[in-house]
């Protein structure tokens, strides 16, 4: 296993109660917990001057890194009808405790993104020559990509909804730069295209990927398309699996059990000199602390 690679967990997959969970991530043989903003036994925002500190402390003697804060900006993202205000508000307060527990990023599911405008390739003409030696592909034949592929989109997103993801995002820039944390961004309800337009439409040098291999498995960008595009701003990776199914739809699998090829992302991964957090996330699955344990071992092989 190449020595930067580093492997972190979802406190929450460890249990309610944050000192339980920092110390079982440190005998399973984690180095650092993503902790949510709020759960049900902590408030992380809620802290006090002195409650940050001793966080802290518990995190260091125990070994663990703070890799990251999750916060939650609910299923209509920073789309039409949703309260920017109130949103961008109980961002601020998440940076604001990311930088002062010294966390590597805050990361943010962004939920749905306006669909950028694709040119739509013409189809290529057969010549009569060419029809007399057409092989007709089986399902084994069709690479995984053109499986799975949506077809892009030609016409414009509502300029409303582009209009409010994009002013959310300029303003939760300046938030990220007032207090010098990186926001690590993914959508679970739009392809990696919309993730790319959203992030170009402000251009913040504090923002980057928060990559999924699960949301790899139904995109219409192939893996090489995804590095090409994110290789250089890729800030957290997740490890997560599952069964691609028909319609985007995915079954979560242990890590190295599904249809994610482990070995292909990581050497990826490698290639684009990533050297941040891998996090570990079996919230989806029947058997947490088992999934952890065999997911663990295969990425350390």
């Amino acid at each position: 296993m190449p020595t930067n690679r580093h492997f972190s967990v979802m406190a929450a997959a460890l249990g309610d109660d944050a000192r339980q969970a920092i110390a079982t991530s440190r005998s399973m043989g984690f180095d650092g917990l993503l902790f949510d903003a709020h759960s049900q036994q902590l408030n992380l925002s809620d802290l006090s001057g002195t409650g940050r500190r001793e966080f802290t402390h518990i995190l260091k003697s125990n070994g663990q890194t703070p890799v990251a804060i999750r916060a939650d900006i609910g299923p209509k993202g920073f789309g039409p009808g949703a309260d920017l205000d109130r949103l961008l508000s109980g961002l601020d307060r998440v940076l604001q405790v990311a930088r002062d527990l010294n966390a590597g990023a805050v990361t943010i599911d962004l939920g749905p993104l306006p669909e950028p405008v694709e040119p739509v390739k013409p189809k290529s003409r057969i010549t009569p020559e060419q029809a007399g030696i057409i092989l007709i592909p089986g399902p084994r034949d069709i690479p995984t990509d053109a499986k799975t592929q949506a077809a892009p989109t030609g016409r414009p997103a509502d300029p409303a909804f582009i209009a409010h993801v994009d002013g959310a995002l300029q303003v939760l820039c300046e938030i990220a730069e007032r207090y010098q944390v990186q926001v690590a961004l993914r959508s679970s309800l739009s392809g990696f295209a919309s993730v790319d337009r959203a992030m170009n439409s402000v251009r913040c040098p504090w923002f980057g990927i928060n990559l999924d291999p699960v949301a790899i498995l139904h995109d219409r960008w192939s893996v090489d398309e995804i590095f090409s595009r994110f290789g250089n701003s890729i800030l957290q990776v997740l490890a997560r699996d599952a069964i691609r199914g028909d319609g985007g739809r995915t079954k979560p699998m242990p890590v190295s059990e599904g249809n994610v090829e482990w070995d292909k992302l990581l050497a990826a991964l490698d290639a684009a000199a990533y050297r941040g957090w891998i996090t570990f996330d079996p919230s989806d699955l029947p058997n947490p602390i088992d999934a952890l344990r065999t997911g663990l071992a295969r990425l350390k092989s």
